[in-house]
């Protein structure tokens, strides 16, 4: 027996044994309810409850369909295609994408492939705004389905290249294996252009998260994190409280680089996370389904200020950098790898990063890290906010054309009914088994992450550019928030509303 065989073989095995460990959910709206006999009645102990994990879709022959998806990711070698399993790398989750597929195969009769190709900006890529809004004006429906970048989809969304999935009723989007807050989050004027789920990884690895090195938290005292969470209490103070415990100057030469011990080690992209931490967003849909700018409130200004100069301090470090030990100087440097590098090398007990980061490079860890949400900003908020980074991040959408959205709606719930039961769990095991540690402690917390993401419009659609301002001051150590915004303010609503006037268009015109 090859050993490519031995491998596939193994993996299954791992499949298997990750979907009888880790419980089964069902993809419901609503929960069958236990059947009570009365007393009195024929009924008796012979009266059974449904099954609530029973399949609550009906077999469907579509004799033989080709069910075709279209990907576009920003980098290939990494993205997880939603609808495929990846042939040359037989993961976990790629069998649980097979095992999926074959279910829903079957169950349709149909076959489920993809096309993936690579996007080339992030302002609007050739290859998945144009190319969407290129088969809206030919007419012709090539795909059933797309997957594309945040900042792809909500261009293409307010061009008229997609369709009103709240217009296909088959889609039963009130399930729980689509995200909820996502389909909240992502509607604008009663129509729901793009959105994600169970399906979905790449929005789950865009996550951000605080994970934490257990050695160093052992070394320093710092016991209580899981159960901060779990009482609500885990907030910025006490972040920065636990931080400021860790700080070492390792080379002895009065110079904090990339060489020395942090408590924490910063992303720049977590000045976003530290914004949605307080509950706080770039832009929301309000009451009347416009987009409004909510970046200049007072909580903003306070958790921006409060993040930035704390960020400043010896025991934390903004690590996109490069640093000259001769000169003693640092440059910013956004593709520098020292966040991952250092917090491998065990020098920072905090790094906040996309789950993306824990999955490809700290399987093979030696020390033993756990996994976090992001902190509260206070105590006096009820829930956790956790930021899907936007640059990392892809969503589900329908081309404008469709061969019948009807049947379509059919397969994609059946897709996010199976994926519920297989792909998820499958995404848990990768995320918390390493070659050395099984972090069976962090399940509880993946779980929590996945529940309180939050979707910002602002972040996607970037007004007058007033969202990279965030991480530009960041960057600069500057925290004054307001004198910036200030600054943009009417330039940002003024592009707001042209959104909001193309959306009502397509209101109007179209989804009316």
């Amino acid at each position: 027996m090859s050993k490519k065989t031995n491998r596939l073989l193994a993996l299954l095995l791992c499949a298997v044994m990750v979907f009888s460990v880790i419980a089964l959910s069902a993809c419901s709206k609503d929960e069958p309810k236990e059947t009570t006999p009365v007393p009195g009645s024929s009924q008796g102990d012979e009266t059974q409850a449904p099954d609530p994990n029973a399949d609550p879709y009906p077999d469907q022959d579509y004799d033989g369909y080709g069910f075709l998806a279209y990907e576009v990711a920003f980098d290939l070698t990494t993205y997880i295609n939603n609808f495929t399993p990846n042939e040359d790398a037989a993961t976990v989750i790629d069998q649980a994408i097979f095992t999926r597929n074959a279910e829903v195969e079957k169950k349709l009769n149909i076959t489920i492939s993809s096309e993936a190709k690579k996007a080339s900006s992030t302002t609007g890529s050739a290859e998945g705004y144009s190319y969407l809004l290129q088969l809206r004006r030919s007419g012709d429906a090539v795909y059933d389905v797309a997957t594309l970048p945040a900042y792809d989809v909500a261009k293409v969304a307010y061009s008229d290249g997609l369709y009103d999935m709240n217009h296909v009723s088959t889609l039963d989007l009130e399930r729980s294996c689509w995200d909820q807050q996502a389909v909240k989050d992502l509607e604008i004027k009663g129509m729901q252009f793009f959105t994600t789920g169970d399906f979905n990884l790449d929005c789950f690895n865009a996550t951000v998260v605080i994970t934490f090195n257990k050695e160093l938290a052992k070394q320093y005292s710092v016991n209580d994190l899981y159960q901060l969470v779990d009482e609500g209490k885990w907030t910025m103070d006490k972040w920065m409280e636990y931080t400021e415990l860790v700080s070492e100057d390792l080379d002895g030469d009065s110079f904090y680089s990339n060489k020395d011990l942090y408590g924490a080690l910063l992303w720049d992209d977590s000045i976003y996370a530290a914004v949605h931490s307080a509950g706080e967003h770039c832009a929301i849909v309000n009451d009347d389904g416009d987009l409004e700018l909510t970046l200049g409130t007072e909580r903003v200004v306070s958790v921006f200020q409060d993040y930035v100069d704390f960020s400043k301090k010896n025991c934390v470090l903004r690590w996109q950098q490069d640093f000259d030990l001769t000169t003693k100087t640092r440059k910013n440097n956004s593709g520098s790898t020292n966040g991952r590098d250092m917090f491998l090398n065990n020098q920072g007990l905090f790094l906040i990063t996309a789950i993306s980061t824990t999955t490809r490079y700290f399987r093979d860890m030696d020390t033993d890290y756990g996994i976090l949400p992001m902190f509260k900003y206070d105590d006096s908020q009820d829930r956790y906010y956790n930021n899907v980074a936007p640059y990392s991040s892809r969503f589900m959408c329908l081309p404008y054309n469709q061969f019948d959205a009807e049947r379509c709606g059919i397969i994609l719930r059946s897709i996010g009914y199976s994926s519920e039961k297989y792909v998820v769990n499958a995404f848990y095991e990768k995320t918390l088994v390493s070659d050395t540690v099984r972090d069976e402690e962090s399940l509880p917390m993946l779980q929590l992450i996945r529940q309180t993401r939050v979707y910002d419009l602002g972040y996607f659609y970037q007004p007058a550019n007033i969202n990279k301002e965030l991480i530009y001051l960041f960057r600069a150590e500057n925290s004054n928030w307001i004198s910036r915004y200030n600054a943009l303010e009417k330039s940002a609503k003024t592009i707001l509303g042209r959104f909001n006037d193309a959306f009502t268009k397509l209101k109007d015109d179209v989804w009316s």
